[in-house]
């Protein structure tokens, strides 16, 4: 039961830094995020969730509030010290209320950032801030942003108008080559392509 609680307790407290990050890894960008378990995810968030509660917790208490830290540490680490809950179960809106808005200024935190990391191109300039998912910046044609693989420049993303792909595919011991605008695609658990989905797509059979 005390394990139960102090993992409950755990969970509560790093949620607000998983909500972050879920923004924050949105839509082809949500490789790193979706590849991770529940555990994974708690691991990762946690220098993230003490930042945040240190920033809120401070501007809660500039408010008035006061946040009672060393039951907070008993109920993480060792529950069955408390002898009186009257002063959890007496404040329980509170608390209610601090999570439900440190959960909205988070979501908020992440999204920002996100669109911040995104307008102006922090993660192809930089490799703390890139994202996991390396195929979306090459269909994408973002990765003619990143000076590793286009040091001259000449062509960015700015420059792209249209997807076209070109796929390689074997059946019946013949190689059929597709080529196409790509529309969506899909990765699998090993972060490689899994399908692709071109619109008017021309088959072409290799040796004929």
């Amino acid at each position: 039961m005390n394990l139960a609680i102090s993992s409950l307790i755990i969970f509560i407290i790093v949620s607000p830094a998983i909500l972050a990050r879920r923004i924050y890894f949105t839509k082809e960008l949500s490789k790193s995020f979706v590849s991770r378990n529940t555990l994974q995810e708690i691991f990762s968030s946690i220098f993230l969730s003490f930042i945040l509660h240190f920033l809120w917790s401070g501007f809660v208490e500039i408010i008035g509030y006061q946040i009672d830290f060393k039951i907070i540490f008993q109920l993480l680490f060792n529950p069955q010290a408390i002898l009186d809950y009257s002063n959890i179960t007496a404040n329980i809106f509170k608390i209610f209320t601090y999570f439900i808005t440190l959960a909205i200024v988070s979501t908020l935190f992440g999204y920002i950032i996100r669109n911040i990391v995104r307008v102006y191109k922090l993660d192809r300039k930089s490799t703390l801030l890139r994202y996991d998912n390396t195929w979306y910046y090459i269909f994408s044609g973002e990765v003619l942003d990143i000076e590793k693989y286009n040091k001259n420049k000449l062509v960015t993303s700015d420059n792209i108008g249209q997807r076209i792909v070109d796929v390689l595919t074997k059946s019946d011991e013949k190689y059929v080559l597709y080529r196409g605008s790509l529309i969506d695609y899909q990765l699998n658990d090993s972060n490689s392509v899994d399908f692709i989905v071109l619109a008017s797509p021309r088959k072409q059979i290799i040796g004929e």
